[in-house]
């Protein structure tokens, strides 16, 4: 059997990062689908590829005819319900019962196939998943009818040299595409889906998403071994940053050692979070003054230009983060606390320091069941939510409990009530760790059980699958710090309602 290499491209403006390898399987996995239906005893074997400005696939193997073969399926009874015969139909995409062959007492569909050229059908196949492909977020464009997540500029398909006509709105496909945006925008003419791969890094586009984050990975390491420091892992920023180019050039810059004394997750949080800056320790585990960069173009004196541009950006990032920090502590966090009744926490519950005076009640009920200190307790509560008032948590919300933190040791505060603001909201999922110390797990309990009981008693409920405040989650944290930390509270000596305490215990199950 003649077999060809099958391949699509879709050329578009840059698509965001976390959309491309998700929506370029989904687009392959159903094409594939839909042509292993054709071809039911060949296993068909590909891959699919994504860069910010293009996604698409390969099929190595598709057979250029299609077999010939009759396939029978027995439907329901002739004297069954015609409920139960408008099912079948609709099942088989059958317009009527006259279109199925009568046997006996039942009803067949037959489908027969003839030989075809794999070229008569692949048109349609590909028209249908791309027009269905829904992405997260899509737009239109222009006058044009047809939406996509950026603007499509071309579709490339190939069955080995030759060109498959593909209609997607104003859209015809041809066996052209462009290289690099900057390094080599001219169209690029591909005889042979074989040709692609090759033709495209000349152009100095990689296709494949994980050698793009193999040679960041390499080079930054090689950079950082020089310099004595380590790379710090982080494979979703690696993920992330390998779907911002198609041509990685990583570099190292440097810096400003007087922005060391920040703590390490404002640098990384600035760092990571905001810039996709990648970062480096020390053998003691301490962050370095140096991050790294993955430019998406080549420049002359081995990218140093943009090395100091972006030596630029940090300084100025850095330097708004610890104006923001040292400007925050000329304030006492327990200054901060009577300004919380100003902050609301829900329209149908209160302020957060109403949040902070029944999560209280709630924590002292605790520590008197796990027999703690009551005054560290009362102290760890009273001042958790105090940091969503600073310019810090204003800034990085994300960083709300850790800088209180900070903040409660700069006030003199004993270490384990500054350890039960930090952990209050853990554990944040299934893989994040769980409070250890008394006080922690007690401020972290309370606080999860009382957002659930103010919830609910507002009928503020999960469902189905939406829960927009984390309720689940918040009863799952309950059960993993009980069983981590072998604690058994009495719920019902706790206050709590008794539909909270039923919706924990499902959560058990």
């Amino acid at each position: 059997m003649e077999v060809a290499k099958f391949l699509l491209e879709i050329f578009s403006e840059e698509i965001p990062a976390s959309m491309q390898n998700s929506m370029a399987e989904t687009l392959f996995r159903d094409v594939i689908h839909k042509i292993g239906d054709i071809f039911k005893t060949i296993k068909l074997s590909g891959r699919y590829f994504a860069t910010p400005r293009r996604v698409g696939f390969f099929i190595e193997n598709l057979p250029i005819v299609t077999p010939r073969f009759i396939e029978e399926i027995r439907g329901p009874r002739i004297n069954s319900t015609e409920q139960a015969i408008d099912g079948f139909l609709k099942k088989y995409q059958t317009p009527s019962k006259d279109y199925l062959e009568q046997r006996g007492n039942f009803y067949f569909w037959v489908n027969q196939q003839e030989n075809k050229k794999i070229t008569e059908i692949l048109p349609k196949i590909i028209e249908e998943s791309i027009s269905k492909l829904v992405w997260p977020k899509s737009m239109r464009w222009a006058n044009y009818k047809i939406k996509w997540v950026r603007p499509i500029h071309n579709i490339l398909c190939l069955l080995g040299t030759q060109t498959i006509k593909v209609d997607f709105g104003h859209l015809i496909s041809n066996n052209y595409t462009y290289g690099h945006r900057f390094m080599a925008p001219e169209k690029i003419t591909i005889q042979n889906a074989d040709d692609y791969e090759t033709a495209l890094k000349k152009a100095f586009v990689e296709i494949w998403p994980q050698n793009r984050e193999k040679i960041i990975t390499k080079n930054l390491r090689n950079q950082s071994n020089k310099l004595g420091v380590s790379l710090i892992d982080d494979q979703k920023l690696l993920e992330e940053v390998s779907g911002l180019v198609e041509w990685p050039v990583p570099s190292i810059g440097e810096i400003d050692k007087k922005f060391l004394h920040l703590p390490k997750e404002l640098l990384i949080t600035t760092l990571k979070n905001n810039q996709k800056y990648f970062l480096f320790e020390d053998n003691k585990g301490s962050i370095t003054p140096f991050f790294g960069i993955v430019a998406n173009v080549i420049t002359d004196n081995n990218n140093k230009t943009i090395i100091k541009s972006n030596q630029r950006v940090v300084a100025a990032r850095l330097s708004d983060a610890a104006f923001f920090f040292n400007n925050d502590k000329k304030e006492k966090l327990r200054s901060r606390v009577i300004k919380l009744k100003n902050l609301l926490f829900h329209n149908k519950i209160g302020t957060v320091y109403d949040k902070v005076q029944s999560t209280k009640v709630l924590a002292i009920k605790i520590a008197e069941q796990i027999n703690c200190d009551k005054e560290k307790v009362i102290t760890a509560v009273e001042l958790m939510k105090a940091d969503l008032l600073t310019d810090m948590v204003k800034e990085f919300p994300e960083l709300q409990g850790i800088m209180g933190y900070y903040y409660a040791l700069d006030n003199g505060e004993d270490i384990e009530v500054a350890n039960a603001i930090k952990n209050q909201y853990k554990p944040k999922g299934p893989n994040d760790s769980i409070p250890t110390e008394p006080i922690s797990i007690i401020v972290a309990l309370a606080e999860k059980l009382d957002t659930l009981n103010q919830m609910f008693l507002h009928n503020i409920k999960p469902t189905g699958s939406k829960d927009p405040f984390a309720l689940r989650r918040a009863a799952i944290g309950v059960i993993m710090i009980q069983n981590q930390n072998n604690i058994s509270l009495d719920f019902n000596k706790l206050g709590l309602r008794q539909d909270v305490i039923d919706f924990i215990c499902q959560r058990k199950i």
